[in-house]
Protein backbone atom coordinates (compact mmCIF):
# COMPACT_ATOMS: atom_id res chain seq x y z
CA UNK A 1 0.00 0.00 0.00
CA UNK A 2 1.27 3.44 -0.88
CA UNK A 3 1.79 5.92 1.94
CA UNK A 4 1.84 8.95 -0.36
CA UNK A 5 -1.88 9.31 -1.13
CA UNK A 6 -2.36 12.12 1.39
CA UNK A 7 0.12 14.65 2.72
CA UNK A 8 -0.33 16.61 5.91
CA UNK A 9 1.35 19.96 5.43
CA UNK A 10 1.39 20.60 9.16
CA UNK A 11 0.03 23.50 11.11
CA UNK A 12 0.40 27.07 9.97
CA UNK A 13 0.66 29.67 12.75
CA UNK A 14 0.21 33.36 11.97
CA UNK A 15 0.87 35.87 14.74
CA UNK A 16 -0.56 39.33 14.13
CA UNK A 17 0.21 42.32 16.35
CA UNK A 18 -2.21 45.25 16.23
CA UNK A 19 -1.87 48.75 17.68
CA UNK A 20 -4.65 48.83 20.27
CA UNK A 21 -5.42 52.54 19.72
CA UNK A 22 -5.54 52.62 15.91
CA UNK A 23 -6.32 48.99 15.07
CA UNK A 24 -3.42 49.06 12.60
CA UNK A 25 -1.52 45.83 11.90
CA UNK A 26 2.06 46.56 12.99
CA UNK A 27 3.63 43.10 12.63
CA UNK A 28 2.77 39.73 11.11
CA UNK A 29 4.66 36.45 10.88
CA UNK A 30 3.64 33.11 9.39
CA UNK A 31 5.43 29.90 10.39
CA UNK A 32 4.84 26.20 9.81
CA UNK A 33 5.51 23.78 12.61
CA UNK A 34 6.72 20.28 13.30
CA UNK A 35 3.81 18.41 14.85
CA UNK A 36 4.86 16.57 18.05
CA UNK A 37 4.56 12.78 17.80
CA UNK A 38 1.53 12.68 20.11
CA UNK A 39 -0.20 15.18 17.81
CA UNK A 40 0.62 13.10 14.72
CA UNK A 41 -0.68 9.97 16.42
CA UNK A 42 -3.92 11.76 17.33
CA UNK A 43 -4.42 13.20 13.83
CA UNK A 44 -3.90 9.78 12.25
CA UNK A 45 -5.99 7.75 14.70
CA UNK A 46 -8.91 9.99 15.74
CA UNK A 47 -10.78 9.94 12.40
CA UNK A 48 -11.03 6.14 12.63
CA UNK A 49 -12.12 5.99 16.27
CA UNK A 50 -8.85 4.43 17.41
CA UNK A 51 -8.51 7.19 20.03
CA UNK A 52 -11.19 9.35 21.61
CA UNK A 53 -11.97 12.61 19.88
CA UNK A 54 -11.13 15.86 21.67
CA UNK A 55 -13.90 18.45 21.33
CA UNK A 56 -11.86 21.61 21.89
CA UNK A 57 -8.30 22.89 21.60
CA UNK A 58 -6.77 26.12 22.91
CA UNK A 59 -4.03 28.50 21.79
CA UNK A 60 -1.07 29.77 23.77
CA UNK A 61 2.18 31.71 23.46
CA UNK A 62 5.52 30.91 25.09
CA UNK A 63 8.33 33.10 26.46
CA UNK A 64 11.41 30.88 26.49
CA UNK A 65 13.81 30.42 23.58
CA UNK A 66 12.58 26.87 23.06
CA UNK A 67 12.83 24.60 20.01
CA UNK A 68 10.32 21.73 19.89
CA UNK A 69 11.20 18.12 19.15
CA UNK A 70 9.07 15.08 18.32
CA UNK A 71 8.88 14.32 22.06
CA UNK A 72 7.64 17.76 23.14
CA UNK A 73 4.45 17.46 25.20
CA UNK A 74 2.05 19.56 27.27
CA UNK A 75 4.18 18.74 30.33
CA UNK A 76 6.82 21.08 28.83
CA UNK A 77 4.53 24.12 28.58
CA UNK A 78 4.92 25.78 32.01
CA UNK A 79 8.59 25.33 32.86
CA UNK A 80 10.47 24.46 29.68
CA UNK A 81 8.49 26.53 27.16
CA UNK A 82 7.55 29.23 29.68
CA UNK A 83 3.93 29.90 28.80
CA UNK A 84 3.02 33.58 28.45
CA UNK A 85 0.38 34.17 31.15
CA UNK A 86 0.16 37.96 31.39
CA UNK A 87 -2.92 38.61 29.28
CA UNK A 88 -6.39 39.65 30.37
CA UNK A 89 -8.31 36.65 29.03
CA UNK A 90 -9.08 34.27 31.95
CA UNK A 91 -8.18 31.08 30.05
CA UNK A 92 -6.24 30.12 26.95
CA UNK A 93 -8.26 31.31 23.93
CA UNK A 94 -10.17 28.51 22.24
CA UNK A 95 -9.07 27.47 18.75
CA UNK A 96 -12.50 28.04 17.20
CA UNK A 97 -11.80 26.26 13.96
CA UNK A 98 -13.98 25.80 10.92
CA UNK A 99 -13.53 23.50 7.93
CA UNK A 100 -13.24 24.57 4.30
CA UNK A 101 -11.72 22.68 1.33
CA UNK A 102 -9.27 20.46 3.22
CA UNK A 103 -8.31 23.07 5.83
CA UNK A 104 -9.29 23.58 9.45
CA UNK A 105 -8.46 27.09 10.71
CA UNK A 106 -9.65 29.87 12.99
CA UNK A 107 -9.37 32.70 10.46
CA UNK A 108 -12.97 33.75 11.19
CA UNK A 109 -12.40 33.71 14.96
CA UNK A 110 -8.78 34.52 15.80
CA UNK A 111 -7.35 33.70 19.22
CA UNK A 112 -6.87 37.03 21.00
CA UNK A 113 -4.29 37.81 23.69
CA UNK A 114 -4.58 41.21 25.42
CA UNK A 115 -1.24 41.73 27.23
CA UNK A 116 -1.36 43.20 30.73
CA UNK A 117 2.41 43.80 30.79
CA UNK A 118 5.26 43.91 28.31
CA UNK A 119 6.79 40.56 27.37
CA UNK A 120 8.85 38.75 24.77
CA UNK A 121 7.37 35.65 23.12
CA UNK A 122 9.21 33.10 21.01
CA UNK A 123 6.38 30.96 19.69
CA UNK A 124 2.88 29.57 19.90
CA UNK A 125 1.10 26.28 20.53
CA UNK A 126 -2.24 24.46 20.40
CA UNK A 127 -3.20 22.22 23.33
CA UNK A 128 -6.34 20.48 24.60
CA UNK A 129 -6.30 22.08 28.08
CA UNK A 130 -7.81 25.57 28.47
CA UNK A 131 -6.16 26.38 31.82
CA UNK A 132 -3.36 28.95 31.63
CA UNK A 133 -0.10 27.44 32.89
CA UNK A 134 -1.40 23.85 32.88
CA UNK A 135 0.98 20.99 32.06
CA UNK A 136 -1.52 18.39 30.86
CA UNK A 137 -3.56 17.63 27.76
CA UNK A 138 -2.59 16.85 24.19
CA UNK A 139 -0.06 19.23 22.62
CA UNK A 140 -1.26 19.24 19.02
CA UNK A 141 1.07 21.84 17.55
CA UNK A 142 3.98 24.06 18.56
CA UNK A 143 6.03 26.51 16.52
CA UNK A 144 8.93 28.85 17.19
CA UNK A 145 8.87 32.20 15.42
CA UNK A 146 11.80 33.33 13.25
CA UNK A 147 12.56 36.09 15.77
CA UNK A 148 11.32 36.92 19.25
CA UNK A 149 8.21 39.10 19.30
CA UNK A 150 7.79 42.03 21.66
CA UNK A 151 4.33 42.26 23.21
CA UNK A 152 3.16 45.34 25.08
CA UNK A 153 0.06 46.72 26.74
CA UNK A 154 -0.35 48.91 23.64
CA UNK A 155 -0.73 45.88 21.35
CA UNK A 156 -3.29 43.15 20.83
CA UNK A 157 -1.86 39.82 19.73
CA UNK A 158 -4.02 37.67 17.46
CA UNK A 159 -3.18 34.13 16.45
CA UNK A 160 -4.51 32.28 13.42
CA UNK A 161 -3.76 28.55 13.30
CA UNK A 162 -4.71 26.04 10.66
CA UNK A 163 -3.92 22.63 9.25
CA UNK A 164 -4.30 21.58 5.62
CA UNK A 165 -4.62 18.07 4.25
CA UNK A 166 -3.33 17.95 0.67
CA UNK A 167 -4.46 15.18 -1.70
CA UNK A 168 -1.75 14.11 -4.12
CA UNK A 169 -4.05 13.92 -7.15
Amino acid sequence: MSHDTLNILGFRHELQLFDRRTGELVHREVKHNRIPQAGLDFLAQAPFGDVASIPAFYCGLFTKNFLASANTSAADIPAIMGEFLDYSEPTRPEWLRSYNDGTYDNLASKAVFTPTKDATVYGSFIVSNQTKGANSGLLLSVVRFSTAKQLSVDLDAKLVCGITYIPTN
